[in-house]
């Protein structure tokens, strides 16, 4: 059979490299309205995504980085940065989802069903490290530690840490939704009730909160464990306090003093 001549192929070649011009056009268009085809997993699309562990790093009595980091089954990382951190903010990032499903394999092994909500500490200045882990099924279980913590979740931790630490992270937001990241100035005084070991010298205890400018203000019943303190959230915020004192070996009991009224 005798080859087509020149001016026949010309335009079928013409032909073919404008379908392929069009079909990479059509990819292009459609693309650009689920920019997820081409990146991955994206923070706008995070309510349809499922969470599977939360890391938290607490503040401390000095200059502690603060942060969140959210791990989604579908390798979506989401680094919050609160305080002291070279990322604050919004931060998002997309990891093979293997290395996901083998961090959750560690955490569906460890005893996360059985740990206490926080591990006693006998250190009161260093910051706590809080770990979620979310099941199939989206039920949460969290605890925190900070010096005292079994050896899977020790591992567990220090894996989420390096997710957190990892280079090529993409900002979102110079801010973090539905967060305040500063106390706000000039806010009232907040009341604590803490519950403390027997034989514990209130007055001598508080002086290890000085520097929250925690004060004891009274006994709430004679030979009671119970005391009131008062606090100042311009100082630090009172979740992150009551994180503190429940991690604190002397403290039995930690809560906010919530005003009572008729039902």
């Amino acid at each position: 059979m005798r080859p087509l001549p020149y001016h026949f192929l010309r335009p079928l070649r013409l032909t073919a490299r404008c379908g392929l011009l069009g079909l990479g056009l059509t990819l292009l268009l459609f693309t650009a309205c689920d920019p997820a085809l081409l990146l991955g997993p994206q923070a706008s699309n995070v309510s349809k995504y499922q969470l599977r562990a939360s890391y938290y790093r607490g503040a401390c009595y000095g200059r502690c980085e603060v942060f969140r980091l959210d791990v989604y089954d579908n390798g979506l990382l989401l680094f919050k940065g609160e305080r002291f951190t070279e990322r604050p903010g919004l931060w998002q990032k997309n990891v093979d989802r293997r290395r996901v499903t083998g961090l959750l394999d560690s955490m569906e092994r460890a005893d996360f069903e059985n740990y206490p909500r926080a591990f006693v500490s006998q250190i009161a200045d260093a910051p706590a490290t809080e770990v979620t882990y979310y099941d199939a099924a989206g039920r949460a279980y969290q605890t925190s530690f900070k010096e005292n913590a079994p050896a899977e979740l020790e591992a567990i931790g220090d894996a989420l840490r390096r997710l957190a630490e990892l280079p090529g992270y993409r900002q979102v937001s110079d801010s973090i939704p539905g967060l305040q990241l500063l106390p706000q100035a000039n806010q009232a005084r907040e009341e604590i009730i803490v519950q403390l070991r027997e034989g514990v010298d209130a007055a001598a205890w508080v002086i290890a909160y000085g520097k929250q400018n925690v004060e004891l203000k009274q006994r709430l019943a004679p030979n009671s464990p119970y005391y009131l303190l008062t606090a100042d959230p311009n100082i630090m915020g009172t979740e992150e306090l009551l994180t503190f004192l429940r991690q604190d070996q002397a403290v039995l009991s930690a809560q906010k003093n919530q005003s009572v009224g008729p039902r």
